[in-house]
């Protein structure tokens, strides 16, 4: 078996904060192939962005601090580079697809001096080595002109029609959902290993949504990309990803392939989650949610960090953090219910 693409293990992240430390991610493991396309799920606040951010190294620090733990990409420590070797493995291993292309996106510049930039940055700063070049670089004017060739090929790779016109467009005048792709053209302008998509669909209607996940999703079979994608949306997750991962106040609690989380969920956080999904199959008072809120990080509660908040909570879940164990084929939970076995 080959090795994975990325694998974090053990993953701590804090934060310092006025009311203290605050234990964002507390021991994170997940594991992705290539190839694979992982959903990322869980509440707002369960630390999804955190983890996805920590992969490319893009949380500041201070006020953010990893205190343990290891994000392996194809074998190699990314927390051991140095600054500029994260940069430049940045610009050519790894591309982020941003939530919000509004805020994203320079309202003073048109997309062609955007994306060309985005092209430069990628592949020059690829060529670049410390102190001095690897060979020699076209004139500045050439390498304008085959970056605004890529441009254009990576306008019609993401479905934007008549890119080459477009390119002189600015960003008002684009839609939403055309803006997202931009944002995606710019994440894949050094043809990245890794797309890692931060809720990617949250300011679309629901139709520009289903047109972004199937374009997000095609990038695997046409160019061989893996995604991480973070979303609380479990129909994004239904709709979009082979694997899924869920979430909760720093820990990953369940993994599983898709069809399997979705037929036979097993941490009670899960089911809740899955019980809070309104179907047509659900009359007028069946919905249930789960009841109290997301635990203070600061001060978090010992053991299963779920147990105040769990109907089936016992003395075992309150004295120590349950390890993942395994539940069925590829499926594990963090759940004290499953020591013994499924």
């Amino acid at each position: 078996m080959t090795s994975p693409l990325l694998e974090i293990q053990n993953l701590h992240l804090e934060f310092k904060t006025y009311d203290g430390v605050a234990r964002v991610l507390a021991g994170v493991n997940l594991t992705m192939q290539r190839g694979d396309v992982l959903g990322l799920v869980g509440e707002t606040g369960c630390g999804k962005s955190m983890t996805a951010l920590s992969v490319p190294r893009l949380i500041p620090m201070p006020p953010g601090k990893i205190t343990e733990g290891r994000i392996l990409f194809e074998g190699e420590d990314l927390l051991e580079k140095s600054p500029h070797e994260m940069q430049r493995f940045r610009a050519r291993r790894l591309g982020m697809i941003f939530q919000d292309p509004t805020t994203n996106l320079n309202p003073l510049f048109t997309i062609r001096e955007q994306l060309i930039d985005a092209v430069l940055y990628q592949t020059m700063d690829a060529q670049r080595v410390p102190g001095r070049w690897k060979g020699f670089l076209p004139s500045v004017r050439q390498t304008r002109v085959l970056a605004n060739q890529r441009a254009i090929e990576l306008m019609g790779l993401v479905g934007i029609p008549d890119g080459d016109k477009r390119l002189s467009d600015y960003p008002h005048q684009f839609s939403g959902g055309m803006r997202q792709r931009v944002l995606i053209a710019m994440a894949l302008a050094g043809k990245p290993d890794l797309l890692i998509a931060d809720e990617p669909t949250t300011a679309l209607d629901v139709t520009i949504q289903a047109q972004i996940l199937r374009l997000i999703t095609g990038l695997v079979d046409r160019l061989g990309v893996s995604v991480l994608l973070i979303t609380h949306n479990l129909g994004v997750v239904a709709q979009s990803c082979q694997r899924v991962a869920v979430m909760y106040a720093g820990r990953v609690i369940e993994q599983a392939p898709v069809r399997e989380l979705f037929k036979n969920p097993k941490h009670p956080y899960t089911r809740g989650l899955l019980h809070a999904v309104p179907t047509r199959h659900i009359e007028r008072g069946q919905l249930s949610g789960i009841p109290g809120t997301i635990p203070n990080l600061v001060d978090p509660p010992a053991g299963c960090r779920f147990h105040p908040r769990c109907a089936h909570a016992v003395e075992a879940c309150r004295a120590a953090v349950p390890p993942p164990y395994p539940v069925g084929a590829q499926h594990t939970a963090e759940c004290v219910l499953f020591a013994g076995g499924s």
